[in-house]
């Protein structure tokens, strides 16, 4: 299929008085940023196979800057062009260069083992002097496009102007790793402080964005979210490590026990919060100084966030991390997701709630237990929860630590700290999915006036200020068995009601009318460059005054994301497996065969 497609792209794209394919670049004419072209060469699908890539970056892979991450309604037919009412952006078809991309990662994507090695190949290629710049070139036209937003906060805002005409919003993920060395080449500030800087920076970008949309003054309906990576914000990441063994030798366990990473408590902090003379074993002079920074640091983009009314969201990360990231989230909760107090006017809007939203991996034996205990402090304490429900990514890592003498693990466990199995995890995701939406019913019939009329207010309370939420959703999932669950848990929990029949594929499945009450407290998130066709069911089968579905848009220099791209093609194995790589395949292809041949 892919020579009928080359041969018929090249008839489209060039004219015939074209003698060498090879001397034409493509320009960016949809947008002002440029990207870099490279020629095309007939031997293009088998080193793209084997990940080398030299001179084959087809102009067509960048036609337009738009990616892959198609927006448009389905029940549009390709290339219509339709306006959406309201829209900044003219919603379109993805482009035949960003469907050629799509076909071309997603045919690498189906082999598991080429993924594997790319870390290791990656790192041999960007060795060699001349052989480095066709590297870069060819990543950044491929999978840097497929899943990268740009190089900077600034240079996504076509994107993110493009989702929201779809109805999508946004999580930004400022993507470099850090050395955890902590030594750096570059002049200025060390990686880890520019981290921090940039994830201000992006924190202005998106609330400037969600202005220019909703109003300064409005604190609903913001869909422009900002991603934390807590290992990305220190000097080492051992240092947490050291908090995390620390936490765990000396906390008093929870009754009934938590599995390990168990359940933080306020104490934890006490060794790099109180005023006396810190004293553990774990933990070094060096490691209290950088978690202290840490902990300032995150203060000041918290505080920024609320000012600017952005929701932070804080990644999870491997077990051995996770005690000192639950610590240092749960002492960000209590400070800034704190509820106001009734008849409180010292405000003339209401902060965005929660303003913190901590990872909760459904992999983890853990998690049932945990999210109840973290509900159960919230409510004690008079904060609202905000909780990102995942599977999680790092399965196979953890696994493979577990009982290891010289691994990273440091759980006291007898058994690995993950279910062995994908089915207990499903399980475990749907029974916190049942849980969220329950406490989200509670949350909501307790801010709504007694009275009838739609979703149970009168027609004089309706336009009522909003009561803050103490608890929000966001059900990270590629899962379309959990999308819908998600979806039913909705409609019989009476938090939405059905208005039509979304009849797109056939299954003439009902379409949700959420107040916007349910959806400040309810969104889906999944990865941008993936599962494109389950973010338009989202989509299609939802009504309601914001996004319910926003995609996770990492951003970076190319040169400092290779090895993000690197550790998250592994970790989205989970997430291609199970032939879903092959199927995203296909609907490219289908999408290719339709533009081309109608």
């Amino acid at each position: 299929m892919f020579s009928v497609i080359k041969r018929a792209a090249f008839r489209r794209v060039y004219p015939s008085s074209v003698a060498t394919l090879g001397q034409r670049y493509a320009s960016n004419r949809a947008t002002s940023h440029r990207r870099l072209r490279l020629p095309i060469s007939g031997g293009m699908l088998v080193l793209v196979g084997v990940g080398l890539g030299a001179g084959a970056v087809s102009p067509l892979l960048t036609e337009q800057a738009i990616q892959a991450d198609s927006d448009i309604p389905q029940t549009q037919k390709l290339g219509s062009g339709k306006h959406r009412s309201g829209s900044q952006l003219e919603p379109d078809s993805a482009s035949l260069g960003s469907l050629i991309r799509a076909y071309i990662v997603y045919s690498m994507c189906s082999f598991p083992t080429l993924i594997d090695a790319a870390p290791k190949l990656l790192d041999v290629l960007m060795g060699i002097p001349v052989v480095r710049n066709v590297t870069e070139a060819f990543v950044r036209v491929t999978f840097f496009d497929q899943f990268v937003g740009g190089d900077t906060a600034q240079e996504t805002l076509w994107l993110l102007h493009k989702l929201r005409a779809g109805n999508k919003g946004t999580l930004f993920a400022y993507s470099i790793e850090v050395d955890e060395s902590g030594s750096s080449k570059k002049k200025g500030p060390p990686v880890y402080k520019r981290c921090v800087n940039e994830m201000i920076r992006s924190i202005d970008v998106a609330a400037d964005f969600e202005d220019g949309l909703v109003g300064s003054e409005s604190q609903t309906g913001r869909r422009t979210w900002v991603a934390i990576k807590m290992t990305a914000l220190l000097p080492d990441a051992q240092s947490l490590i050291a908090l995390s063994s620390h936490i765990v030798a000396t906390r008093p366990q929870h009754q009934p026990p938590v599995p390990f990473p168990g359940c933080p408590r306020p104490s934890d902090l006490s060794i790099i919060l109180d005023e006396q003379e810190p004293n553990s074993k774990f933990l070094t002079d060096q490691d209290i100084a950088s978690l202290r920074e840490l902990y300032s640091d995150l203060r000041r983009i918290s505080i920024r966030a609320k000012e600017r009314g952005v929701k932070l969201i804080i990644d999870a990360e491997y077990s051995w991390y996770q005690p000192a990231v639950d610590a240092i989230q749960l002492a960000l909760m209590r400070e800034f997701n704190k509820n106001s107090s009734q008849g409180d006017k010292s405000s003339s809007t209401p902060a965005v709630q929660p303003l913190i939203y901590g990872t909760f991996q459904a992999y983890l034996r853990r998690t049932p237990l945990h999210l109840a205990q973290s509900y159960r402090d919230a409510q004690e304490n008079n904060y609202a929860l905000g909780v990102k429900l995942v599977r999680g990514a790092y399965h196979t890592h953890e696994i493979a630590a577990y009982g290891q003498s010289n691994s990273l693990s440091i759980s006291p466990d007898s058994i690995p700290p993950v279910w062995m199995s994908k089915n207990d995890t499903d399980k475990c995701y749907d029974e916190c999915v049942k849980m969220l939406i329950g406490w989200v019913k509670d949350d909501v019939s307790s801010s709504r006036p007694t009275g009838s009329g739609w979703f149970g207010m009168s027609s004089k309370t309706r336009g009522a200020a909003p009561v803050q939420p103490k608890v929000g959703a966001l059900f990270g999932t590629h899962n379309r068995s959990s999308v819908k669950l998600v979806l039913n848990e909705l409609i019989s929990s009476g938090l939405a009601s059905t208005t039509a029949l979304d009849r797109e594929d056939g299954a003439g499945e009902a379409v949700l009318r959420l107040d916007a009450e349910v959806a400040e407290r309810i969104t889906f998130g999944q990865l941008f460059g993936m599962c494109d066709s389950l973010t338009d069911y989202i989509v299609r089968r939802t009504v309601s005054n914001s996004p319910m579905v926003i995609k996770y848009v990492p951003y970076g220099a190319l040169s400092e994301t290779m090895p993000y791209l690197s550790r998250r093609a592994i970790e989205n194995k989970s997430v291609l497996g199970e032939g879903q790589a092959v199927e995203e395949r296909k609907r490219a292809g289908r999408e290719i065969w339709a533009k081309l041949f109608g």
